[in-house]
């Protein structure tokens, strides 16, 4: 039996279209009777949707079934003109939206726009305000110390989680040097620690090298769910068409990676899979992810997995 049957279920059909046909990226917060689910959408910006019925039917926060409705927007001639990869948390009262933004046509290489992480919060979850941090540039910014550091060229994909007081987050760093054959080239994520959720420290080593995913090329978004339950740290993440997912008994690792995807690509909508989120509830990990048709691209919409937890793993 291929492992994905064994460890996730994966919906036959997409959960969520937009209305413009732009979903990706997704991010996924559970309240008390509300889902919300965050998103890359057209025109720049970060879409919401909600569901009431733990994600049987998604509604747009002002009725509009013709339109994205945008959480916050890319603001033009600034650091954060296009917003993408975002993860959303709630402490206290406040949402805390971590978001990557850049210029667009802005880049130090031919592969990738300069991405950095933003921070916006929110006291209703669905209408977000920058921090005045992210105002003039990211909260957190990729090392130009040299050419080869784990995070010169992109910052994506930020995942955050607080337990103990304490702010975690994972990311992607990219390193693109001399058209990827630079002598520390290729994707990572990487971690770092907050007290407040502002303000971070990179932590100095990557959490998971691509090297270390032996059934694919690459290793790009991720996200990270903590889990009271048994005490661990789990980074579902994307391949190069595929889903795959790590734990650890510590944040900083090491991290044991599952040796199979758990998400396929398949021969419709999801020709490729990507960036995993999700959350832990009632029993059962719950994932959803972007799919698209391939080689069209087009359009992009959100699918969803699931697995009885703890994993049989």
């Amino acid at each position: 039996m291929p492992p994905e049957e064994a460890l996730f279920h994966t919906a036959e059909n997409p959960v969520y279209q937009s209305p413009l046909n732009l979903a990706a990226d997704p991010s996924i917060l559970g309240t008390e009777d509300t889902l919300f689910m965050y998103f890359s959408a057209a025109d720049y910006e970060i879409g919401v949707v909600y569901s009431l019925d733990n994600g049987v039917n998604w509604i747009t926060p002002d009725g509009n079934s013709s339109e994205d409705y945008g959480a916050i927007s890319g603001r033009a001639d600034n650091w954060d003109q296009t917003l993408e990869t975002v993860d959303v948390l709630k402490n206290g009262d406040t949402y805390f939206m971590y978001y990557t933004g850049y210029r667009e046509n802005e880049s130090d290489n031919s592969h990738v726009e300069n991405y950095e992480i933003g921070l916006a919060t929110s006291t209703n979850g669905i209408d977000f305000v920058r921090h005045p941090y992210s105002l003039g540039g990211p909260i957190l910014a990729r090392d130009l110390s040299d050419m080869n550091t784990n995070d010169r060229h992109a910052m994506t994909s930020p995942a955050v989680q607080i337990t103990g007081g304490q702010f975690y987050m994972t990311y992607t760093g990219w390193n693109v040097a001399s058209d990827w054959t630079g002598p520390n080239a290729g994707f990572r994520i990487i971690g770092a620690t907050s007290s407040d959720g502002v303000t971070w420290t990179k932590l100095p080593e990557p959490l998971i090298e691509s090297s270390e995913v032996t059934y694919s090329p690459d290793i790009n978004e991720s996200s990270l769910i903590y889990s009271s339950e048994d005490g661990r740290w789990y980074i579902p993440f994307s391949t190069d068409i595929s889903i795959g997912i790590a734990r650890a008994d510590n944040f900083a690792g090491p991290y044991e990676i599952y040796p199979e995807a758990i998400i396929r690509s398949n021969d419709s909508w999801g020709g490729e899979v990507t960036a995993p989120d999700g959350i832990i509830e009632n029993g059962k990990m719950r994932l959803w992810f972007h799919g698209v048709e391939i080689p069209a691209y087009w359009p992009w919409v959100i699918g969803y997995s699931e697995a009885t937890f703890p994993l049989n793993w």
